[in-house]
Order: structure tokens, then sequence, then C-alpha cells
């Protein structure tokens, strides 16, 4: 038996792949947006290769379709005044809400584009405040070397990271100092002061993937943008041999305000979060990082401002722009982006 195809039966055959593959496309992005409690359920019953195809082909889905603005939400406000900023500082210095969030021995630097909340007790900061631009940008340079900060009480040398299995996890992004700032400010980002200890799937993977959203991906929609990045160490007896303490995870709380409207994401990234995690599946609400953290963030805004955004949690990263869109569907397919 032989078959011969028409124009009608390849128009119908055409028409059903269409259907099929929007079907698949729709399901998955649906399941990506069930609660965790709901995707275990299925997963149990999964080996684990189809299950994380599954996870990350349902992902992969949702992600493009939050970054073309089609499905989500943001925690935006109206705010019509000049965004409150203190050394770089979105909103204000973090403050301690008990005795226990912040060690008593704190020390500021302000640097270049950002500025480092260091504890000695700890030999990292806790808390980084940066600010990327949509302005002039820098080439991209090689990277410099990292350097003990003589400032800095206690300060790590290079060599206390050496043979650990935790990378030098920067907290005010490198690249994004260095096209924002320039060569000399992106040294400033490699001093040890500016450093903590990452998983390197942490670190190369979905801590990665955020930085390059702030720092390529979003600015050119809404414009100037103002992160506050911590390591939350509850455990201070857990440490490397060099006596460097490990953060149990990280946080960014990510700033703009563009036409009047003020937008607020924050992101929890477990240290135990690979290569694989997608960023868009560690998004909290800022009440929720409070809790956490044991700090305050965001104090300077208006009472009523700051209550409604820390409380509304984002169900997706931010939209990006055309340009964005396509730079972010080709990284998806790149090897641990």
């Amino acid at each position: 038996m032989s078959f011969r195809f028409n124009k009608f039966s390849i128009k119908w055959l055409a028409s059903l792949i269409a259907i099929t593959l929007s079907a698949v496309f729709i399901t998955l992005n649906w399941f990506a947006r069930q609660p965790q409690e709901q995707q275990q359920c299925l997963y149990k019953w999964l080996r684990y290769y189809p299950s994380y195809k599954l996870y990350y082909f349902s992902n992969i889905a949702a992600s493009m379709t939050d970054s073309l603005g089609i499905t989500g939400h943001d925690s935006v406000a109206a705010f019509t005044a000049a965004i409150p900023e203190v050394d770089l500082v979105v909103g204000g210095h973090p403050l301690s809400i008990n005795d226990k969030a912040l060690p008593a021995k704190l020390q500021h630097f302000k640097r270049t584009g950002f500025t480092v909340c260091y504890a000695p007790e700890l030999r990292h900061p806790v808390w980084v405040a940066s600010k990327v631009h949509d302005g002039k940008r820098f080439p991209k340079t090689n990277r410099p070397s990292f350097k003990k900060d003589p400032a800095a009480l206690n300060s790590p040398t290079p060599n206390s990271y050496t043979k650990t299995g935790y990378d030098r996890g920067h907290m005010a992004p490198n690249q994004a100092i260095a096209t924002c700032y320039g060569k000399e400010a992106q040294k400033e980002t490699f001093l040890l002061s500016n450093i903590c200890p990452q998983r390197p799937g942490l670190n190369r993977g979905p801590w990665r993937k955020i930085e390059h959203r702030i720092t390529d991906i979003w600015p050119s929609r809404y414009g100037n943008i103002w992160v506050i990045t911590g390591a939350y160490s509850p455990d201070k007896e857990k440490k490397l041999p060099s006596g460097i303490n490990i953060p149990v995870g990280f946080y960014k709380i990510i700033v703009s305000k563009k036409r009047d409207l003020l937008r607020v994401l924050a992101l929890y990234m477990d240290q135990s979060n690979g290569y694989g995690v997608f960023p868009r599946t560690r998004i909290i609400s800022v009440d929720e990082l409070e809790e956490l953290t044991g700090l305050d963030f965001l104090s300077e805004l208006p009472d009523k401002i700051e209550n409604k955004l820390e409380a509304d949690k984002p169900t997706r990263l931010w939209p990006a722009d055309f340009k964005g869109n396509i730079r972010l569907l080709i990284a998806h397919f790149k090897p641990y982006y």
C-alpha cells in the first residue's frame, strides 16, 4: 500500500503537528506553574531522567512566555518620587529585626558602583548593594586576580579558597560593574571582602543566570537597576579550613523604577541549588525573605508602598525587550545556562 500526499493532506498534517506542539507547550507551561507539592507527586512516579526532562522543558516553556510578558505578574507600585538611596543601597541599609540577624562588628566600604557590608567575624560580606545602568558601557576585559582587601579586618587571601570545593562567589557582579564603571571598578569586585564561598553548581548555574539578566537583559527595558545581594549565615560554625564562614544560601532584591512604576523582585537560592535550577523557581516575597533573614529591607520607602511591594510575591522574572528575548532564547540552549 502506498500513500500519496496532496496539498490538502500536507496542510492537514502541518496543522495537526502545530496543534500538537501548541498543546504540549501549553501543558508544560501549565505544569511549571503548579505548586511544588503537586509537581513532586508526578516526579516520584517517574525515573530521574524523564522527571528532569519534564522539569527542564516545562520551565523553559514558562520562562519564554514570562519573558514575553504573556504570563505571570510582577510586584509593581505607582511611585512618583525619586528612589531613596543610601550609599547605593536602595531603600536604605538593611536593618536588623532581631539581635542575631547581623554580626556585632561590621565594616562598610563604598566602592565604584557598589557598597560592601563586610563581617570580620564571618570573613565575607553579609550584604552588598550595587547599581547597574543602561548608559555608556565599557568593553569587556580580562578578569583580574583576586586580592586580599587591606582595609578589611581578617580579610581572606586568594589561597583561603584553594582546594575547598567552593568557588569565590562575587556578591557585586564582576561583569556588571566592569561594563558599567570600567576596569578599575572591576578590580574592586575582586577584593576578597566582596567574595563568599559558593558551590560551583550555584555560582556557575542559577546565580550566573540571574546576573546575566541584571547585567545584559533588563537595563535596556527598565533603566537603572538597584540590587541588594546578601549571604544567609545562620550557622556561624560552618567554615572552610581557612576559617571563612560558609553561608547556607544567598538572596537578591532587585529594584527598578521607570515611568513612575516601582518594580521589586526577590530571590533566594540555597547552596545546594545546582546547574539545572531555574531562577524563576526561586522567587520569594520580600516579606518571606525578611522572615528568613531577620532583616528589614526597603525601610526608607513610604510604608504604604513598602508594605504592598513586600507582601506581593511575583510569579515571574521580569519580561525582556525584543533583543533581550532573542538573547535569552539562544542562552537557554547553551550548556549550563
